[in-house]
Parts: structure tokens; sequence; C-alpha cells
């Protein structure tokens, strides 16, 4: 066996770990990962290893200096400019089938029994794969009969189909090398393997049952070594723990070579100290790692912590979960480092400070984005500080131009303000709207062609919506940049003299009324009576319906949803139109005309059965796009305003039952109908894991799953934090949808027991 170990990465997500070391080099249980990985090829019969070399890569050579390691041949290959996962294999490939494997991950994989599956099964490639409980960093493999079918690469909860994920280990033949250019950035996973699957390659995969960490993150990387001591991984690391007076040890935990300890501390199982350190007298050491030379005075407390190489803990100080003392830093006597902040590299916090900040970046609490945008406690969790961090990581997504608005209140004016700070102390433009409507603001961002809107709506609780262009979702693609940069603390700082100009603009809401107002150029048969609990739609909402409106006519109620981005019409119990059924009348014009529409994917097919008479098409776009698939829908949905705007979409609907003459009860009976029930259900295991058992007999899509046919199906998909399952479905009457929904709901719990 021969194998390429590739070991380029700068870990960035491990700084600062990885600010003066290599990723694999970075130690576990007082040995560099990359020497395990050696000791498992070695074990399954590797005779020759390249690494393949870039970020640090002479300390990763240095560090192998003799060349060979248990009987393997060492070489070393460097990439001079980025070539790609696949391009650096490339360069350092051999004329047979060949081992490609991570540096920097850990893992116990029977690599015999892969080589062997790879030949017997006659593949060009073969992937080995894990199955994991969260896809969102790795890219899944979908597979059928041990061949691959498809991937989606670092999906949200919502697109992934699959719970097996791409380990990085591949066993490869010489065909699959012709498909690699020389010289010029090529991956696996975005470009070989998608060009195999083209090709009609064989391509295929090998499940795992063994253990595989990706060392990717500070959380993996304790965790891992966790695993280690507690016996998950099949691995050799010096487990003898020495006995010393007046110190208590629990075990399992790994205690390295020339370590000493003051009498009274507490060493709790799972903690890892490395060699050459000195702790104090009465510390409190408990699931933390501390690297090689640190120096731990009395009375120090390292609860789920990291104290670096060399890194100096005074006194009464004490390190949190999460929290990480860089190589060499000095934190003061009596000092804290509050859980999940990072001081980087030769930094010196002064005595008595309570540190909640990352001492280089500045950091905020770690958010995800859900269906609402990002959610939570007013001044609790979406803070002053918070949104001048959101707006600085805002700016890697959107650049350039932003434009914001807040709702009615100081509490949204101040957290609007402070994200016009961040973003633009990140270098980024912001022209700040103030208080108005989010569908004004969307209204504004198809005039200004900018590339993002941010809306603040608080009150107990904040909601901060963050889209694109035309009120379109944010592609998966933003939300990592978005999610990575909160997670890491790595916000983008100008120079003093960069920052970004924050202009006010307050013309918002009037150029959203001049088109409200040419959208009102007719009369309705009703009295038109405008229902919404926000001021500020309320008020926009005012002079187009008392345009239209009849006040001899039958009373009719548009309810607009509170953000504005819905409505419905209600005459009587027995007429009315709900969200689904005005935008149904408003397309089915719209193709009626000659123009196809767009529609997000859960919407019901109504849309389709309506599209049949007109020869027009219908796109469907997704919440999340991930692979840009839906590019011509969401093209479409830019221009079609009613989609995600109440007062407009009641509006357009209004207008068009106005010139047909007939009541609204009337007019609706010639819309195609469809029952439909939706439904969300907290899920106690991973969603991916449910919708891949519920798609084994096909059906799987981008987003979610289909089960049944057009008319009588129900889509389930991932909610975006991953914790849920939404359940969309359709059929002709109440009670059939809701029997399928309870069918489906049957199924994913009886899937949750085992």
């Amino acid at each position: 066996m021969k194998a390429v170990i590739m070991a380029g990465g700068e870990g960035s997500r491990l700084r600062p770990l990885t600010c003066s070391v290599p990723k694999p080099l970075v130690k576990l249980c007082g040995r560099p990962v990359s020497e395990y990985i050696l000791d498992l090829l070695a074990k399954h019969g590797c005779t020759e290893a390249v690494f393949t070399l870039r970020y640090r890569g002479k300390q990763i050579e240095e560090h192998f200096k003799e060349g060979i390691y248990k009987g393997i041949k060492l070489d070393f290959s460097y990439e001079n400019e980025p070539l790609g996962t696949a391009g650096c294999v490339k360069k350092a490939a051999f004329d047979e089938d060949f081992l490609v494997i991570s540096g920097d991950a850990m893992c116990d994989f029977n690599l015999t029994a892969a080589m062997a599956y790879h030949r017997k099964a006659g593949a060009d490639a073969t992937i080995i794969t894990k199955r994991v409980d969260d896809p969102r960093e790795y890219g899944c493999v979908i597979s059928k009969d041990g061949s691959v079918t498809g991937f989606s690469e670092k999906p949200s909860y919502t697109g992934a189909l699959s719970d097996h994920v791409n380990t990085g280990v591949y066993v490869l033949s010489r065909s699959v090398l012709e498909l690699i250019p020389d010289g010029k950035e090529f991956d696996f996973s975005k470009d070989v393997f998608p060009l195999m699957l083209k090709k009609g390659m064989k391509l295929a995969a090998y499940q795992e049952k063994g253990y595989w960490c990706d060392i990717g993150d500070l959380s993996s990387y304790k965790r891992c070594q966790r695993d280690m001591l507690y016996g998950k991984v099949r691995c050799s690391f010096n487990r003898a723990v020495p006995e010393t007076a007046g110190v208590k040890i629990n075990e399992p935990c790994f205690i390295g070579e020339n370590v000493k300890i003051g009498i009274g501390t507490y060493v709790e199982a799972g903690c890892v100290i490395c060699g050459n350190v000195n702790v104090g007298k009465n510390c409190r050491l408990r699931d933390c790692v501390i690297l090689d030379g640190a120096f731990l005075s009395d009375r120090v407390k390292c609860n789920g912590g990291i104290i670096c190489e060399n890194a100096t803990a005074e006194q009464g100080s004490a390190v949190y979960e999460d929290g990480v003392l860089g190589c060499g830093s000095v934190l003061g006597a009596d000092s804290v480092i509050e859980p999940a902040v990072k001081v980087w590299d030769n930094k010196r916090i002064p005595d008595g400070v309570q540190l909640k900040q990352d001492m280089k970046y500045g950091r905020s609490p770690s958010k995800e984005l859900d269906e609402s945008g990002v959610t939570g406690e007013t001044n609790s969790e979406i803070t002053p500080a918070f949104m001048t961090m959101l707006g600085s990581a805002a700016a890697s997504v959107f650049g350039g131009n932003v434009i914001v608005s807040c709702g009615c209140g100081n509490a949204a004016g101040v957290l609007k303000a402070c994200f016009c700070a961040g973003y633009s102390g990140a270098g980024g433009r912001v022209i700040d709207c103030g208080a108005t409507s989010l569908p004004a603001l969307v209204h504004l961002s198809r005039i200004m062609n900018v590339k993002g809107l941010v809306h603040a709506e608080v009150s107990s609780k904040a909601k901060i919506t963050m889209l694109n262009k035309a009120g379109l979702p944010l592609t998966r693609v933003q939300e990592r940049k978005l999610e990575a940069a909160l997670g890491r603390g790595d916000y983008r700082s100008a120079e003093w003299d960069g920052f970004g100009e924050i202009k006010a603009f307050r013309n918002a809401s009037l150029l959203y009324s001049g088109m409200l107002e040419a959208a009102s150029d007719f009369a309705s048969r009703y009295n038109v009576i405008v229902s919404c609990n926000n001021p500020l739609v309320t008020a926009a909402a005012d002079a187009p319906f008392r345009k239209i409106s009849n006040p001899k006519g039958e009373n009719l109620t548009v309810n607009v949803s509170r953000d504005g981005t819905k409505a419905e019409l209600f005459v009587s119990d027995d007429e009315k139109a709900d969200y689904t059924k005005l935008v149904t009348v408003v397309g089915r014009e719209l193709m009626q005309k000659g123009f196809d529409v767009a529609v997000p994917l859960e919407f019901p097919s109504v849309m389709e059965e309506a599209a049949k008479s007109t020869g027009r098409s219908v796109y469907r776009f997704y919440r999340c796009t991930n692979d840009n698939s839906d590019k011509k829908a969401r093209e479409l949905a830019a221009a079609q305003p009613f989609l995600n705007d109440g007062i407009v979409l009641a509006l357009n609907a209004l207008e068009i039952i106005a010139k047909s003459y007939m009541t609204l009860g009337r007019f609706l009976e010639s819309i195609p109908e469809l029952a439909t029930e939706n439904r969300f259900l907290k899920v106690d295991c991973p969603p991916q894991r449910i919708l891949g058992k519920l798609s084994e007999n096909g059906g799987g899509i981008s987003e979610g799953i289909f089960m049944g046919e057009e008319g009588n199906r129900v889509l389930v998909r991932s909610n975006r934090r991953g914790d849920g399952l939404y359940m969309y479905a359709e059929s002709f009457s109440q009670e059939s949808a809701k029997a399928l929904c309870d069918d489906i709901e049957k199924k994913i719990r009886e899937i949750m027991k085992k």
C-alpha cells in the first residue's frame, strides 16, 4: 500500500492553536495527529507515503527529518501555488492504486478492507464514508448499492439527504488522475467526483464503522482527545498516570513526561496535560487541555478550556469552557477568560480582568440562522455589542452597499444603529432607512440595486431579517460565511481611514407609497378594511386601500401579517382567500399574459395545475439554495413582489377580481384548489438520518423529499437549526391532507425509536 497524506491546510478554525504550528503537528494526548495517521498506515502495510505541504510545511518536514517512520519511506511535495485537494494529490501521486488520507484527521479505519473493496468493485475511485450526526461541515455522499449517485456539499440541515459523509479518505486508480489538469486549482469534491459521475466512471462508496474525527475546530479537538482517553479510538499513546502525593487524579486522563503537580490540586477524568507542564497548588482542572511547557500558578482553574504551549496562568486565574489562552500568553492574577473567548499568541491580560471578548478579533455569542433570521431575547442574546459584531460579519456576506431599517421603538433604533456601526467598521457602505416596514425596504432594494438588506424588528424578542436583493433568502454559501464569522470571531476590520459611509435615507416609505399608489389604480366593489398589528405596515396600506374602497360596498377585510409579507382576504367564513389562493390568482394571471412564474418549493402544486391551460412554466426556488440549481426561479421571484409583500399581493388580487366583475367567492371557484396541512415536528436525532430513511424509495430533492404525487403528497424538509422537520401536505380534502401528515409523522416517530 502507498499513500498520499494531505497536510497543507492552515487550520484557521483551530486558531490560536495553529498560529505557530501547522495543523498536522497539533498534539492529541501528547503526540502530533499526523503520527497517529502514520501509525495506522504502518499497521496496514504501507511502505511509501508522500506529504502534500503548503502552510508551515517546513515544520512538518523537519519533524519527520529522518525520512522514514516505522518502515514507511516518507517524501514531501510542496504547492508553490494553490492546487486544490486534487491538484496537490496528482503532483504527489503513485503509478498504482493508492490511498489518499488527511494528515489532520483522527481515524482508525480498516484501510486494508477499503483497498480490497475498491479492487473488487473495479472502481476508478472509492470514497470512504462515515455516518455523522451533524452534516453541515462535510460533504454528504448519496449512494446506492455501493455506488455513488450524488453529493450535497456542506449542506444546511434543510438540504442534507444523507448522513454518510465524505471523510477525505479515498482509494484512487490512475484513471482518475487523467481528469485533473496540471497547474490548476482542482478539488475532489467540487470537480473530480462530479466529473466522474458525468462521464459514467465507477465511483464507489465504502461505508466505515470505525472512528473518525475531523479535527476542524476547538470542540472537535477536545472531543477527539476525550474519545481517545475513553478507549473509543484504536490508537497508541502513553496511558500511564503517575501517582503524586497530595494530588487527586481521576482516570482516565493523560499526563505527559516531566509534569509537576502541586499539593491539593484536583485533576478530574478527561484532562490532557502534556509534557514539561507545571501545575501549582490547589488547582482545579476539569475536561481541559494543557499543552507543552505551560505554567499554572497556585489556585488556577481550567474548566473545559485550553492552555497552549508555554502560556502562563497566574495565581487565582481561570479559563472556562472552550476558552483558549494562546501560546506564550500570560493571564494575570485573578483574571478570568470567559467561556468561548480566545486569546491569541503572546498577549498579556492584566490582573483582575474578566475577559469577555477575544483578545485579537472580538467575539459574539455563537448564533445560527433560523427560518426567521437571527433571533433572540432582546438585550440578553441580541445586545448592542452583538449587533455591532453581526454588522461586521455581514460585511463578509454582502460587501459593498447594504440597506438597513427597523421597526418602531428605541430598542429597534439602537440595535439598528449598532449594526450600521459594525458594517461601517468593516469597510462597508450603509444606507440607513430609519424606521420603515420590511416590504418597503425590499422595494427599495430593487430601485437601488443593492446586494443585501437588513431589518430589525424588536420587542421582548428581537428578529433580525437578512435577505438578498428583492427579498430573496440567503444562499447556503452566504449563511456559512455569516455563521463562520460569528463562530470564529473573525471579523473584517477596516483601516482607520477606511470606514464605510453611513448615509441616512428617509424616503423609503415615500417611494413604497408611490409604488402602492400605482398598484391601486382601480375600483373595488368592496368596502376594504385593513387589519395588521404593525403600525408601519398599517400606515403604508391605508392610502391605497382607501383609494380602491367602495364605502357602500360589502365589507372585505385584508389581514396582513405583522412583517407585511403575506395577506389574506375575508368577507365571510364561506368567502375568503388565504395566501396560497391569492398567490395562485396573481400567478395564473401572469401566466395568462405569457410570463413564467416562480414560487417557493413548499407551495402547493395548484400553481402547476393553473399553468396547464396557459402553456407557461412554474419554477420553484429553495429556502437555502446550496448549488444554484434554482437560479432561474430566483431570478423570476425577484421580479414578483407579490410573493413577499402582503399589500401588493392583496392589491394585485383585488384588481384581477374587480376586472372579472365577480364577487370574491365566485372568482375563487375558477381557481384550482387543494387542501393543505402544514406541521412542524421536533426531532431528537439528526434530521438527515430520518430523511435518508424516508427517501430510500426515491423522492429526494435539494431541500427535503416529496412523498406521493402532485395533488396528494407531502414535502418533508428540515428546519435550519437541524432540530425539527416541516411537513407540507396537499390533497383534495382537508381530511386527507391531515391523514397524509399523520401517516408521515407516524413513520418519522418509528424511525426515531430505532
